[in-house]
């Protein structure tokens, strides 16, 4: 009763946390795919696979995987490196950014033959897929709500959240790291932040609200909280969980 009080609270009471985010998730690939073939084709192959330069399907990057970092070597360059920077406009970086999640995910096995039964068991057993999220009216509050995943998202693109989750990070899933002057150190998902407190979801699903009078160190933490499961599930699971997460549309 106390979380939902003070939630609600927080919805009426405390401004929405700013968006900031630098790309939108609407950007479009075809022209992406354009200043690809212009700009990057030469040195990645027109698939991403690579050439001169690395293999840019597999999800993982020497100097990090978010839009910010992508947006970052394209702009400017990889000291010590080939990669050069290139005088891209915010759009221009939205749009090339997308063709690149467009290829990665091209590369992915497709998500075929999974059992939902099998993966809502997964879920919310071994997977300890609830100590973070909600899906109608169980699970914590940590993490995104899935019970309208499946509505949302295409299977490859669940099969890209569970396999490269700092893909997928929007600016309102965003944790912080807050030590303040008493010398608490308190994480958890970022709720609502205004001029003169941050409002979060710490560990034990507890919504807690700091005055930033009283914050010795802020930091904001744009990767995902969420565990890379590549290797760490079978394919068969992989697709048992995809499976589940896909019949997932919401309130019936």
């Amino acid at each position: 009763m106390r979380f939902v009080a003070l939630f609600a609270l927080a919805s009426v009471g405390w401004t929405q946390i700013p968006t900031g985010r630098l790309f939108n998730a609407q950007a479009d690939p075809e022209a992406g795919r354009k200043l690809w073939s212009a700009n990057c084709a030469v040195c990645h192959g027109e698939q991403g696979k690579g050439a001169r330069g690395p293999d840019l399907t597999t999800g993982k990057f020497r100097h990090g995987g978010t839009d910010e970092d992508l947006f970052r070597a394209m702009t400017k360059g990889i000291p010590g490196s080939e990669m050069p920077g290139f005088p891209l406009s915010a759009l221009e970086s939205m749009q090339l950014v997308a063709h690149m999640r467009v290829l990665g995910r091209s590369a992915l096995p497709a998500p075929v033959g999974g059992d939902a039964a099998r993966g809502r068991t997964l879920f919310a057993g071994s997977g300890q897929c609830t100590t973070c999220h909600r899906v109608q009216d169980t699970g914590a509050h940590i993490g995104p709500d899935l019970s309208d995943v499946g509505a949302r998202l295409a299977p490859v693109a669940l099969l890209a959240a569970l396999l490269r989750p700092d893909e997928t990070v929007r600016p309102e899933h965003y944790f912080v790291r807050v030590v303040t002057l008493d010398g608490r150190t308190v994480t958890g998902r970022r709720m609502n932040e205004d001029t003169y407190s941050v409002q979060l979801i710490d560990a034990q699903d507890r919504l807690t609200g700091i005055v930033k009078d009283e914050i010795k160190e802020y930091e904001l933490i744009r990767k995902s909280a969420m565990p890379a499961y590549e290797g760490k599930l079978t394919p068969e699971q992989l697709s048992d969980l995809v499976a589940y997460l896909a019949s997932l549309k919401g309130a019936r």
